[in-house]
C-alpha cells in the first residue's frame, strides 16, 4: 500500500508539473490549461495564483473523502438530484483542499478593489484554476463511482470583446445535455453555480466574466441576432 500510494503521489507531481507548465503559456480557447485525466484520492493535483502558475498535490485522508461521499448518500434518483448533490459536494472538496493548500484564502472572482492583496497570495485563484481545479474534483467523483447520472468531459469556454471565461462541465448521459459547474463567483468552498451550458454560453457581446445564472432562460438580443431565432 505504501508503495502504491508512493507511485501516485509521483504522477501527480507530474501531472501538476505538466499542467503547470502549460498554463504559463498563452491563454487561448483551445490552449487553456488542462485537468489531469485521471485522479488518485492520494494525489490530487490542484492550482492556484493565477493560470495554474503554483499549485500543490494533496493527499487527501480518507475520514475527510468520506465527508465527500457523504454528499452522494442516497443515490440520486435524477439527474436533477445529482447535479445538486455535485454543487454540495464540490463546495465541500473546496473546504477539504483548502485544509491542505493556500486556496483557503480565495475569493470571489479575481481580486478585491484594494491595493494591498499579496496577503492573497499564494491561494487566490482565476476563473482557469477553478476550472481545472473543479474538473479534476469532478473526475474524482466520477472515478470513485458517484456519478450515474452524468460524465465529466472539457471545460466550458465563453469569450466576449473584453475578457473570456472557463468552467467545469459535465454532460447527462441520457439526454447529452450539457451543464456547466462554475465556482469562480463565490470564494473557497461556497455553493458553485450549475448552469446548463447554453444558457451558460449565451452572455452580452461585451462581457463573459458576468454570472448569468439568474437570469430568465430565453436567447439575448445577440444570440437571436446571429442565429437568426
Amino acid at each position: 500500500m505504501k508503495i502504491d500510494t508512493k507511485l501516485n503521489q509521483t504522477i501527480g507531481q507530474i501531472l501538476l508539473t505538466a499542467f503547470l507548465l502549460v498554463g504559463n503559456t498563452s491563454f487561448a480557447a483551445d490552449q487553456s490549461v488542462k485537468a489531469p485525466a485521471f485522479v488518485t484520492l492520494d494525489a490530487i493535483p490542484v492550482c492556484y495564483d493565477f493560470g495554474c502558475k503554483n499549485g500543490a498535490v494533496v493527499n487527501l485522508p480518507l475520514t475527510e473523502w468520506e465527508g465527500v461521499t457523504g454528499w452522494f448518500v442516497p443515490q440520486a434518483e435524477t439527474a436533477e438530484q445529482e447535479r445538486d448533490q455535485i454543487m454540495r459536494a464540490i463546495g465541500w472538496m473546496e473546504v477539504l483542499i483548502g485544509r491542505h493548500t493556500p486556496t483557503h484564502k480565495d475569493l470571489a472572482f479575481d481580486l478585491p478593489a484594494q491595493d494591498d492583496v499579496s496577503h492573497l497570495f499564494p491561494g487566490q485563484q482565476d476563473c482557469i484554476d477553478e476550472a481545472v481545479n473543479t474538473t479534476t474534483y469532478l473526475r474524482l467523483f466520477e472515478q470513485s463511482g458517484l456519478l450515474t447520472h452524468h460524465t465529466v468531459i472539457g471545460q466550458a469556454y465563453r469569450k466576449a470583446i473584453l475578457d473570456q471565461h472557463w468552467a467545469g462541465q459535465v454532460k447527462e448521459l441520457i439526454t447529452g445535455k450539457r451543464w456547466v459547474v462554475d465556482s469562480w463567483f463565490q470564494p473557497n468552498g461556497y455553493l458553485p453555480v450549475i448552469q446548463a451550458s447554453e444558457e451558460w454560453e449565451d452572455i452580452s457581446l461585451f462581457t463573459a466574466v458576468v454570472d448569468d445564472s439568474r437570469k430568465e432562460e430565453k436567447p439575448s438580443f445577440w444570440r437571436r441576432l446571429l442565429r437568426k431565432e
